[in-house]
């Protein structure tokens, strides 16, 4: 007898960072959704027999199956500190589409993806927000700020990771104590190779893996580090005679790593399998 994959769907799918690492970790991609021209057209090179749709706004219970995990990387253009940081008012936030589908397809996880400065924006209101609309929705919250570098990269890519599900399964001590550790690691060199850090430590942290709640303050960080420069990726910055190299460097620039992704998959198979193992013996 098969055995039958989780499922996830792909909201803000971009070239399919998320796609990737859920994938390595053994789930079935049901749908994805980016309104990118080019991006589409990079996920239909890899996953030529997903169903595509354009637009979050036109998706819904109507055209979309049901999954076990909801994932997408919103928008992070109204929140990043290298913005104008309009929030809610900026006509690029779609966070409420996100909310929308969350309460209306009513996966069991959601795993969310935007840069620190999603904790900050209109003094940490909008991320209030965040966490009271997936309260409504009948969910429990954790988060973690979790750099690439605590995965093996040259360089932080500081990112705000969400991680909410319909039961009391809680990622404490396997996300955060962990991730915290080997990013710790990356940051002090420990691990033998130095870190590129082009945001020359302007983020915000928020707390490892706390239960959610607007009344928890969400401290802000500073790390001091130099010298990131000789040491940040030879990653060509013009398009010079290259097909398509400005829509590649912006889908780069967009993407999520996948394995953060992959890591974060595979810790919810494993609290999914407690989970059914209790089930089983109870």
């Amino acid at each position: 007898m098969s055995q039958v994959m989780p499922t996830i769907g792909s909201l803000f799918a971009g070239i399919g960072g998320f796609d990737l690492g859920f994938t390595r970790a053994g789930f079935d991609i049901a749908w994805q959704v980016e309104i990118d021209p080019f991006a589409r057209r990079v996920l239909a090179k890899h996953w030529p027999d997903v169903p595509r749709f354009a637009d979050v706004r036109d998706c819904g219970r109507h055209n979309l199956a049901t999954v076990d995990v909801l994932c997408g990387g919103f928008p992070c253009q109204p929140h990043s500190i290298a913005g104008r940081r309009g929030g809610a008012t900026d006509d690029r936030d779609v966070w409420p589409e996100f909310a929308r589908l969350i309460c209306d397809l009513k996966p069991r996880w959601v795993v969310a993806e935007n840069v620190t400065g999603l904790l900050s924006i209109d003094a940490g209101r909008f991320y209030g927000t965040v966490l009271r609309d997936l309260a409504a929705c009948g969910y429990d919250v954790e988060w973690d700020c979790l750099p690439a570098s605590a995965f093996g990269a040259p360089h932080r890519r500081d990112r705000v990771w969400v991680v909410a599900h319909t039961h009391n399964a809680r990622l404490q001590g396997r996300v955060g104590a962990v991730v915290s550790q080997r990013a710790d690691e990356w940051i002090t060199g420990a691990c033998g190779a130095p870190v590129a850090d082009p945001d020359d430590g302007r983020r915000d942290s928020g707390r490892v893996f706390g239960r959610c709640g607007a009344e928890e303050k969400l401290p802000r960080s500073r790390i001091a580090r130099s010298g990131w420069w000789d040491i940040e990726p030879d990653v060509g910055r013009v398009a010079h005679g290259v097909p398509a190299r400005v829509d590649r460097l912006r889908a780069l620039g967009n993407a999520i790593v996948p394995h953060v992704a992959e890591w974060l998959a595979r810790q919810i198979l494993v609290v999914d399998e407690s989970l059914n193992s209790r089930t089983v013996n109870a």
